[in-house]
């Protein structure tokens, strides 16, 4: 099976969240999580991410994907506001 390989960008951390920073990076290629070196993420974070990630890096027709509905997710944390953007890599 192939998948889609995708790029997840914080775009917004407001509030005391001291994991993830504005314009952090990391990206799904092969099914396979890959955070470049220097970048951490936020267990929390990466576990509200695992069910729209999931979704996302299956191949579908265009317009049928779970992107076609919403690219940005926020991290759960109640004290803090952090988004990220969840593209796909052409």
């Amino acid at each position: 099976m192939s998948f889609k390989n995708l790029k997840i960008t914080c775009v917004k951390s407001e509030g005391p969240c001291s994991r993830t920073k504005k314009g952090a990076t990391f990206y799904i290629r092969n099914a396979c999580l890959e955070i470049p070196e220097g970048e951490k993420v936020c267990l929390f974070a990466l576990s509200s991410l695992f069910t729209p990630l999931s979704g996302a890096i299956i191949k579908n027709e265009s317009g049928e994907g779970i992107l076609d509905l919403l690219q940005e997710w926020q991290c759960p944390d109640p004290e803090a506001k952090v988004i990220f953007r969840i593209e796909e890599e052409k």
